[in-house]
């Protein structure tokens, strides 16, 4: 038996503040997810090695954002988000090495399609009502 799935098309008319942090956390998406296709890139070239999105998420917070603290704007965002383009760009990593598709692109500011994760902890978080949908943090 196959499950119908519904979906909701609908249009958000956030405040200013909502929209400053709706673009904040779609930059440092965007952001983060070319720093690890550069990064890594850089350094299967020296060292022939692929670092996981586990291993650079784990390198970013604890060594990289420690010795540079001009880039600790990347904290102010959810974390999760940041996990989350960090594991897209693993996967598209992934499926270059399986040859399934291209060298992964970078993201470029108005052409690329950035995507902003909304954290779901429990099923209350994120509903729809006749007329409304609740999204969580905004």
């Amino acid at each position: 038996m196959r499950k119908l799935l519904k979906s909701y098309k609908t249009e958000i008319k956030p405040t200013q503040e909502q929209i400053q942090k709706i673009n904040k956390t779609i930059g440092t998406c965007r952001f983060v997810y070319n720093f690890y296709i550069v990064h890594n890139k850089e350094i299967y070239e020296t060292e022939k090695k692929f670092i996981s999105g586990m291993d650079f998420q784990k390198w970013l917070n604890n060594v990289y954002l420690k010795e540079n603290p001009e880039y600790s704007w990347i904290k102010e965002v959810s974390s999760k988000s940041v996990k989350q383009s960090i594991m897209n760009a693993d996967k598209a990593f992934r499926r270059f090495f399986k040859k399934e598709n291209g060298f992964p692109r970078l993201k470029k500011k108005g052409q690329s399609d950035v995507k902003m994760y909304f954290v779901k902890n429990n099923p209350k978080d994120c509903y729809c009502e006749r007329h409304r949908v609740n999204i969580p943090i905004l």
